[in-house]
């Protein structure tokens, strides 16, 4: 008989669908997922009604969550009852102390001998005392740790939590579909895939997010600026949209030339936005860069970001300075274009060989497999895998 996981958590995101399909049919679990809602947080999340989990309705359990401000989540209404009475093998929760039920939650199933797994990003390393208190206090209520990064794993050994412990199980996006475009999208044409640009064939920096302050793309906008003085001719294409959108658009249309770039509005179109990514030089996310990362090596495009990792997003880890990432001071403009125009200038890179290397971690990694395989380690009681 297979063991039985419960997995509490906020919402069920889009990008995770391809995970949750995987975890939901593997061989090794029976994998139940219980979630709930945030109408107001703007991301799109997966549609259980179509395929493929028309046939794992069984395995899905609505939650009713509770917010504050529609940022915070501090309640789960019905996680108490099943960890009170289910029989179930492991239990995997937010590893966020702001939930008031996973305490709980964490408690009960202590108390019935349930392993207990915390799914989350761990420490950041710029926690004040206050902050790394609670962490700490909580992170001890748990048997075992998924975390999304090697560098959180760190500073959790030398906080003194045992290494066997933290499982870093990494991130993923639909792995599958990206891999399968990555033959398709090999040898497209900028002609083609970027109509809208007066010239093409010019180097094209891509920015894929919500446009909003924090990802300071306002910093793209004028680095795009600044290496035209340089005598580099760039052209930007923006996917994405958000509250800083008006604002953005005024600001490329005052400083950039007409024709060099393109505010292409939301998509989740994987072909779409493949070929976008495929096709385009540099990926370039001056604030955090998240997700988009391991979307943009899938694609075989490197990134560039900035390289202060206590304030980033876990997915950074996967980018390798000089060869799938381009490094710059955090909030520095003029390290940022000197960075991208050290990129650009060499003479020396090979596309190919860059893209193998943005697949490379993503085939290790950065895949639903990969994720499935550490949770069916952690379930039989092995120490972790990385």
């Amino acid at each position: 008989m297979k063991p039985v996981i419960y997995h509490f958590t906020n919402i069920a995101p889009l990008y995770r669908k391809k995970l949750w399909k995987t975890l939901l049919e593997s061989d090794y679990f029976e994998f139940v997922n219980f979630f709930g809602q945030n109408k107001v947080s703007g991301i799109k999340t997966i549609d259980f009604s179509a395929p493929p989990f028309v046939d794992q309705k069984h395995k899905l359990r609505p939650l009713k969550n509770y917010w504050i401000k529609g940022k915070y989540l501090i309640w789960q209404s019905g996680i108490i009852r099943r960890v009170l009475t289910d029989k179930v093998d492991m239990v995997i929760i937010l590893g966020e102390f702001i939930v008031l039920s996973n305490w709980l939650v964490a408690l009960i199933c202590r108390f019935r001998g349930i392993k207990l797994v915390f799914r989350g990003h761990g420490m950041y390393g710029n926690e004040g005392p206050l902050k790394m208190f609670f962490r700490k206090t909580y992170y001890r209520l748990a048997n075992a740790h998924l975390l999304y990064e090697r560098r959180s794993k760190k500073i959790m050994v030398s906080k003194g939590f045992k290494p066997e412990n933290l499982h870093v199980y990494f991130n993923s996006l639909d792995y599958d579909t990206h891999k399968n475009l990555r033959e398709t999208n090999k040898n497209l044409r900028k002609e083609d895939v970027f109509p809208f640009f007066t010239i093409p064939d010019r180097i094209t920096f891509i920015f894929v997010g919500r446009l909003t302050k924090v990802k300071k793309i306002d910093m793209l906008i004028k680095a795009v600026q600044a290496l035209k003085s340089l005598g580099q001719e760039i052209n930007l294409i923006l996917i994405g949209d958000g509250t800083e959108k008006v604002i953005l658009e005024k600001l490329a249309t005052e400083v950039l030339d007409k024709g060099s770039f393109h505010f292409f509005g939301a998509c989740y179109d994987e072909n779409e936005l493949g070929k976008y990514l495929a096709t385009s030089d540099v990926c370039v996310s001056p604030g955090n860069v998240g997700l988009t990362a391991i979307h943009s090596l899938s694609s075989g495009t490197p990134v560039c970001t900035h390289k202060s990792f206590e304030n980033q997003m876990p997915e950074v880890e996967a980018l390798e300075e000089g060869k799938s990432g381009i490094f710059f001071k955090e909030n520095d403009l003029e390290d940022m274009v000197y960075q991208l125009n050290k990129w650009i200038s060499s003479k020396k890179r090979n596309k190919e060989e860059i893209r193998q290397i943005c697949f490379k971690v993503i085939d290790d990694y950065y895949n639903p497999y990969y994720q499935e395989k550490v949770i069916h380690n952690l379930v039989n009681g092995r120490s972790a895998m990385v």
